[in-house]
């Protein structure tokens, strides 16, 4: 099978499973299973290009587009992590940074229709912007959107740094199917990173997010990532019926082949096994 061409949406910066989805992006890049088109940052951290090319850089991807949002961002997030992971080896792709917005047209517009599935573990800003821009070209060369949050009043990805109308007018008017991955917090992931080398800055970022210790952290955005690479396989099951709801009362019904979301078919320590195993996977370099 050809790999999934992925780009990957991501608001590292405050949790760690973001990184620790990049992570298991990469080893499912080097699998054969993915190829990862372009990294989107929705968060404004000034370190935030420079930590994730220093990510892909270990995977021995460094030269990976990388696009940031260059818009304003009501009370950014601060990182425990970001400022020293972007210290590891790497040499950002363009500099200066594109805009996320920039990246992802310039991306579409080279790849075959109905090729591209975005995976989302942030904030719904930069799909804002791209959907403003050009709604046409989403459709044309969007296969799927999956995004991390919660089906009903989700409490952080949707509704921080008051961009909750913007994630309303995504989910509302995205044009391909959109898969909701809400499950993961009870699977706890990151542990085995102590046995990885020091310069690996995956191990690196959940090293400083718990204050000098390898602990295990929720897994909501790795198992977006896992669908979206992987589909349902007998991971998940999706569900097709019912409603989706933010807390602002938006609600959505959910449609075979255009809106959905995902409950697990697995116990928590079968995706704490197959997630830790991937997080922990050597770089081929």
């Amino acid at each position: 099978m050809l790999p999934i061409k992925v780009i990957f949406e991501t608001d590292m910066s405050t949790d760690v499973d973001d990184v620790g989805a990049l992570a298991v992006l990469h080893a499912l890049a080097d699998s054969g299973e993915a190829e990862i088109l372009a990294i989107s940052f929705n968060e404004v951290h000034p370190s935030g290009a420079g930590a994730i090319c220093a990510i892909n850089t270990w995977y021995d991807r460094g030269s990976i587009p990388i696009g940031i949002y260059k818009g304003d961002l009501a009370d950014p997030d601060e990182s425990s992590y970001l400022d020293y992971i972007a210290n590891f080896p790497h040499n950002l792709p363009a500099t200066p940074t594109p805009s996320s917005l920039e990246l992802y047209l310039r991306v579409l517009s080279e790849q075959a229709d109905s090729s591209v599935t975005i995976i989302s573990v942030g904030f719904l800003n930069n799909l804002y912007d791209l959907l403003k821009a050009d709604p046409n070209l989403v459709a044309q060369k969007v296969s799927k959107l999956v995004v991390m949050a919660l089906v009903v009043d989700d409490p952080y990805n949707t509704v921080r740094h008051d961009l909750i109308d913007k994630s309303e007018y995504v989910i509302h008017n995205w044009p391909t199917p959109l898969v909701i991955s809400h499950y993961g917090e009870s699977v706890q992931t990151g542990t085995k990173l102590a046995k990885t080398p020091a310069e690996n800055p995956v191990r690196e970022a959940y090293y400083r997010r718990f204050n000098g210790q390898y602990r295990g952290r929720s897994s909501w955005d790795q198992l977006a990532v896992l669908y979206g690479v992987r589909g349902v396989g007998d991971y998940f099951t999706e569900v097709t019926e019912g409603k989706g709801r933010l807390s602002n009362g938006y609600e959505w019904e959910m449609k075979s082949g255009f809106r959905s979301y995902l409950d697990p078919r697995l116990s928590d320590s079968e995706f704490t096994e197959i997630i830790e195993n991937l997080m922990i996977k050597p770089s081929r370099r």
